[in-house]
């Protein structure tokens, strides 16, 4: 267990998908907002398995793959043509 740099991880991580959801995904083409946002959701999964301390290797695959896939998705809903959050 490192709660400093599963805190930190999450954090910085958070922060790159806030500002890549947000404002980079204007600037950005498509797989590359996808891919930062892959990276962030990766991140998060990463950070929030170093504030456990029991945790199985199924997690560490399991966790950051999951993640990674579904951030991308999920800005791509917030964000689609009918979505919520239309721009």
């Amino acid at each position: 267990m490192h709660p400093a740099a599963g805190i930190a991880l999450i954090v910085v991580a958070g922060v790159l998908a806030i500002v890549t959801g947000g404002w980079l995904r204007l600037m950005l083409p498509r797989p590359a907002t996808d891919a930062l946002m892959a990276l962030a959701g990766a991140g998060i999964g990463v950070g929030g398995l170093l504030l456990i301390d029991d945790v199985g290797t199924a997690s560490w695959i399991a966790a950051p793959v999951v993640l990674a896939v579904v951030a991308p998705l999920h800005v791509r809903a917030l964000f689609a043509r009918g979505g919520p959050f239309r721009t």
